[in-house]
């Protein structure tokens, strides 16, 4: 069997590293100086906590406020249309179909809001927009600068009704107007309750046949009342004095 023998190890070699120690003690005197622990040291051995001095504030001595202005839309809509800024701010706007819509492209499908707004002063002007963005705020604001670049005007029978009943068809949808006495109502589809409210109708009913999506009956419904048979067509048309036709048509003495 191997005997395991105990290295020795040479008196010079031990000679050497002490010799070597001894310098390097002497060269850096403070390499291998150990801490006194009996003493506090002025870094580590803090006592208390150190209070860091608060962070001058400085605040205005009053709220400041920025000053209303119009909007750059209203400005730019008002060149566009001939109205004023305040005419603009009065009109009555209506959000009446607010949907979420997908678009499939080759990336995949893209997902955003779609908002149909009509807009009216409630004294035969009116008009309607459609806008989408990815969010309904900012769709809703685009149908409606779209809807005030679309105002026109609407002929209305003693600024009340319509001039005669009406049968118009959009797409899928056929919606039947009919001109009330004073004093009847609005007894109509509610899409068009709002439509006619802007518009200044006040006697009026109507009834929807076939599809009843609200962009179909709000576009039939402003594609109906643009396709009225004024008294001076009539009249133009047919050879006769306005008055005559006042007198047939509508009882005028």
């Amino acid at each position: 069997m191997m005997k395991l023998s105990l290295c020795s190890v040479s008196s010079e070699h031990v000679k050497n590293v002490l010799k070597g120690f001894i310098e390097l003690t002497k060269r850096f005197p403070n390499t291998l100086k150990l801490p006194d622990l009996s003493k506090l040291d002025p870094i580590l051995d803090i006592s208390g906590t150190i209070i860091d001095p608060p962070f001058p504030t400085t605040r205005p001595s009053s709220i400041i406020t920025a000053p209303e202005t119009e909007s750059d839309d209203t400005d730019v809509l008002s060149a566009i249309t001939g109205l004023s800024s305040i005419e603009i701010r009065d009109l009555q706007k209506k959000a009446l179909v607010i949907k979420r819509v997908k678009n499939q492209t080759a990336k995949g499908r893209v997902v955003s809001m779609y908002a149909l707004v009509v807009v009216g002063n409630g004294d035969g002007v009116a008009g309607f927009g459609e806008g989408k963005h990815e969010e309904s705020p900012t769709a809703i604001k685009k149908a409606t600068n779209q809807a005030i670049k679309n105002l026109r005007y609407f002929e209305r029978y003693d600024d009340r009704t319509i001039f005669h009943d009406i049968e118009h068809k959009f797409h899928g949808t056929t919606i039947k107007f009919f001109a009330r006495p004073p004093g009847f109502g609005i007894r109509t589809n509610h899409y068009i309750h709002e439509v006619c409210k802007c518009i200044g109708f006040q006697d009026i009913s109507s009834k929807v046949f076939g599809s009843r999506n609200g962009m179909n009956v709000i576009k039939c419904t402003f594609e109906a009342f643009n396709s009225q048979r004024l008294p001076q067509q009539i009249a133009r048309a047919r050879g006769k004095n306005l008055f005559d036709v006042y007198h047939t048509y509508y009882g005028a003495r």
